[in-house]
């Protein structure tokens, strides 16, 4: 579960760091790669951030025995 969080703040930061213009870290950028596998072609690295979130929030849900209903 530990990992799951650690993955979301990683993906925060990215998502943070587009928002403010500026160009993610790119060992918060290989960190989500190792978590989720490579970025879909045509998925901008904001949008793969969110799915990456999406996916920790569900892998918490499924250690705590817990549905979200995030598709």
């Amino acid at each position: 579960m530990q990992q799951s969080l650690s993955t979301m703040q990683t993906a925060l930061r990215v998502l943070t760091a587009i928002t403010d213009g500026r160009q993610p870290d790119p060992t918060d950028v290989a960190a989500l790669h190792s978590y989720a596998g490579p970025q879909p072609a045509g998925v901008d690295l904001d949008e793969f951030a969110c799915e990456v979130i999406q996916k920790a929030i569900r892998r918490r849900g499924e250690v705590r025995g817990i549905g979200h209903g995030l598709d």
